[in-house]
């Protein structure tokens, strides 16, 4: 593996608005939602812990202090997103901290069930950015809007992203980026403020590569996701 594990930093994004789960959200936070005693947060810092990342950096808001004081003494490193300015803006915040090193991306409301996504990505990590990507089906491709769909792979190669579309459905059994990534310099030399658009730049480059996650995943920031997610683990 390029660097080592060593030199991967974790970014864990928690400043977004949460608008998904508002219902749910703890003080206003839908990363301290818990999922079998133990909040989404804390599930992807043990997961990323678990891969031997010992660099993390959780990218918070100022009107989100419950997270800041949940990771009181935690051993991680939090650092505030004035506004919420998209997946781009809140990773590039952390690179004030953690500088060019490769990162990887753990969003917290995805939650695996069955493997460790993080510790894939690290093994399989050699020096290209690197993406988790799931071949999606029923029923969770019944609530997934068009974003995110892998339009031409290659091997392990990503050479096409499709455009975002929002009003559309996702295809049945398209591949789909969801929920952790490893981004390297590559990523921040077309990134703008749009990670889709990046990565679309980036694909034709071939510098952009799949691991394709076979375990369960959930999409935990969906209310129907937190429900499945509960009943898993309440059987």
């Amino acid at each position: 593996m390029a660097g080592g594990v060593d030199a991967i930093w974790a970014v864990i994004p928690a400043a977004g608005l949460g608008t998904r789960m508002a219902e749910n959200a703890i003080l206003g936070c839908k990363e301290l939602v818990e999922v079998d005693g133990l909040t989404m947060l804390e599930r992807t810092i043990k997961e990323v812990e678990e891969a031997g990342v010992e660099q993390i950096v959780v990218v918070s808001s100022p009107n989100k202090p419950a997270i800041d004081t949940a990771l009181k003494n935690r051993g991680v490193q939090i650092i505030h997103q004035e506004e919420p300015n998209g997946l781009v803006d809140a990773v590039r915040c952390a690179r004030n901290v953690m500088g060019e090193a490769p990162c990887l991306v753990a969003l917290p409301d995805v939650m695996f069930i069955g493997s460790n996504p993080s510790q894939i990505l690290c093994n399989e990590f050699q020096g290209d950015c690197l993406l988790a990507v799931v071949q999606t089906q029923s029923p969770w491709v019944d609530y997934l809007c068009d974003t995110g769909r892998v339009t031409k792979l290659e091997g392990d190669c990503i050479r096409g992203i499709s455009d975002k579309n929002p009003s559309e459905p996702f295809p049945p059994g398209e591949y789909r980026i969801t929920g952790r990534a490893i981004w390297t310099g590559a990523f921040w030399n077309v990134a703008e403020n749009d990670e889709v658009a990046a990565l679309r730049k980036l694909a034709p480059t071939g510098k952009l590569r799949a691991s394709i996650v076979k375990t369960t995943y959930v999409d935990v920031g969906l209310t129907k996701g937190y429900e499945y997610a509960q009943s898993i683990f309440n059987q």
